[in-house]
């Protein structure tokens, strides 16, 4: 999600190799699967402004699917999360069974989930207090709570167990739909941690795009660590948004937003690799993938998915998949379907964030948001599905 365009400078970390042993030239990725788009589905386009598809699992109890997404962008005061649920495979969609609001009115909270592996179910809820109510908030300042709690499919329930340490004044961008399981038991969630007011960070506090890590499975949660140090040779970027995937070896690989003012299909995301759990990483350098917000996917041949908001497409922000062999270098698949605008998004407001799961036999469903003309509201956005094969 994006909370900022502007970024103070970060410090740097130590590293263990240089940006040229992870970002030599690109090579074309041979044997790359088809993607075909199998069925199309509005998720919802009655709920004004229905964004941010946040969340999506399967519930194990009766194998339905279950979706998040919100009604207002960037988090802002009143934002309220709304749980849908597909019944079908995600061929058709519930009306809203739940939906969750913090009661002060200056607060917006997002409710964003990933299941692991193992079936649990993991949420963060981000609790955004805001000195200017209206829908423009986010660029007045503001501070978090972040929260992890369980989630249960069947009820939309939020059972507390851990507040995620962050320094006072700050704001928490958390990407919970990528949080992952490490081989050694550690579980990581991608983040960026950036001040309430860029006029008065804390002192002594490193900003920036890094991670939060528990060693006794969330109970407890450590202090943020920085994964995107600054770079000598572009020390104006500020990332944000990322996703970490984690090798058959156990290298980590990085990527991450790349959130300034400049030409749209110039903003690479940067990549940075760790080959000891995530404890030092590499200088961050330029990936070939010029895109937004991704979401990530580990096959079960291991191979790997990104979903994201292509930059470098006729309408920057188009969500795209990509496909990778090793983690590392990624290749287009192709975009899903909109459903409301004959395939194509009709503008920009679509790519902020994306969702995607496997169905079995190849087949994966996909969440994002869209917007269309003749809808409602502000941003006349909605969400939409699809359900693909990839083989």
């Amino acid at each position: 999600m994006h909370f900022s365009r502007v970024m103070i400078g970060v410090l740097s970390v130590a590293v263990l190799f240089t940006a040229n042993t992870i970002c030599s030239a690109q090579t074309n990725i041979i044997n790359t699967p088809r993607m075909q788009v199998i069925h199309h589905a509005v998720v919802n386009d009655t709920v004004v402004d229905a964004q941010t598809p946040s969340g999506l699992v399967r519930d194990l109890s009766d194998g339905s699917l279950v979706l998040a997404f919100q009604n207002k962008g960037d988090v802002v005061a009143g934002t309220v999360t709304l749980f849908v649920r597909s019944t079908d495979g995600g061929q058709t969609w519930s009306k809203p069974f739940a939906s969750y609001q913090d009661p002060d009115k200056s607060v917006g909270t997002a409710v964003g989930f990933v299941q692991l592996p193992t079936g649990r179910i993991l949420a963060v809820m981000m609790e955004v207090a805001h000195t200017d109510i209206s829908v423009e908030g986010f660029k007045a300042p503001r501070k978090s709570r972040t929260i992890f709690a369980d989630f249960d499919p069947k009820t939309a329930a939020l059972t507390y167990v851990a507040t995620i340490p962050q320094p006072p004044d700050s704001l928490v961008g958390a990407m919970p739909t990528n949080i992952i399981q490490l081989f050694n038991g550690d579980l990581i969630l991608p983040a960026y941690l950036i001040p309430m007011d860029f006029a008065k960070p804390t002192p002594g506090t490193v900003y920036g795009s890094g991670l939060y890590r528990s060693t006794d499975d969330g109970k407890t949660w450590g202090q943020f660590e920085l994964v995107f140090a600054k770079r000598a040779d572009h020390p104006e970027i500020f990332y944000n948004e990322s996703a970490i995937f984690e090798k058959p070896d156990g290298t980590l690989v990085a990527f991450a937003r790349y959130d300034n003012e400049t030409p749209a299909h110039k903003r690479f995301m940067g990549k940075a690799v760790s080959l000891d759990q995530g404890r030092t990483w590499s200088v961050p350098c330029d990936s070939s993938i010029a895109a937004i917000c991704p979401a990530v996917l580990k096959r079960a041949d291991g191979s790997y998915l990104m979903f994201a908001g292509a930059l470098d497409e006729r309408i920057p922000r188009t969500s795209m998949l990509y496909y990778s062999p090793d983690g590392e270098q990624f290749t287009k698949l192709g975009q899903p379907y909109y459903s409301r605008t004959d395939g194509h998004p009709w503008n920009t407001a679509t790519g902020g964030s994306q969702l995607l799961i496997p169905l079995g036999d190849d087949h994966y469903s996909i969440a994002f948001y869209s917007a269309d003309k003749a809808l409602r509201g502000r941003d006349k956005t909605y969400i939409d599905s699809n359900v693909v094969k990839i083989k």
